[in-house]
């Protein structure tokens, strides 16, 4: 056999295995989306009793915490306060690394983020104060868009998302216009998920 003819019989064997891995990965995806909940039926399970039990006692535990904030914390009760409500699908299992955990079909968080404009440019040490799984950020000095906290809104894919600040008129813009930088402090309760379904042996 000639060094040609022997290189294209490699070539052949090794596009024949690459062939082989993308079907065999193309039927895994296939396999994985064929047993994933659909959007509607997750949309059905977000909306459901037990949900909505569940969601409003995370609401509950939420509202106690920034009550407590508000009254022990360093900067009195927040200016604003928005929760926001996600539902959102997982992507099941990851089929390029088998050792990644399995998201779950559908998971379910509130946040709640507290609003407070404090002196100066940064707000003070409070590491005190903040709980695990709570996160604080603020503004960073600089004009551009990117210094700035956002708005906060439900993912844009979501299964189910609402987002209701109180008072609804007030702006983190209107917030910006006060001497002093603003501060947000988000609480975050994961209060249902779904597991991945996985096939019967």
């Amino acid at each position: 056999m000639t060094s040609a003819s022997s290189a294209l019989s490699a070539s052949g064997r090794w596009a024949g295995r690459a062939a082989s891995l993308l079907l065999l990965f193309l039927l895994a995806g296939a396999d994985a989306l064929a047993r994933r909940p659909g959007r509607w039926k997750l949309r059905r399970i977000a909306r459901s009793d037990e949900v909505r039990r569940k969601r409003e006692r995370a609401e509950r535990e939420l509202r106690a915490r920034a009550e407590e904030i508000g009254r022990s914390g360093p900067w009195g009760p927040p200016l604003r306060t928005t929760l926001v409500d996600t539902c959102s699908r997982g992507g099941g299992r990851n089929h390029f690394d088998r050792n990644a955990p399995e998201q779950p079909a559908l998971s379910c968080m509130l946040r709640l983020h507290l609003y407070f404009v404090v002196d100066g440019p940064a707000p003070p040490d409070v590491p005190a104060s903040v709980a695990r799984g709570e996160l604080l950020s603020w503004d960073a000095p600089g004009d551009h868009a990117g210094a700035e906290i956002p708005e906060p809104r439900p993912r844009r894919k979501a299964v189910l998302g609402t987002c209701a600040s109180d008072p609804a008129d007030v702006t983190l813009s209107a917030l910006r216009q006060r001497p002093g930088t603003l501060v947000a402090w988000a609480l975050t309760e994961r209060y249902h998920t779904v597991p991945a379904r996985r096939r019967a042996r």
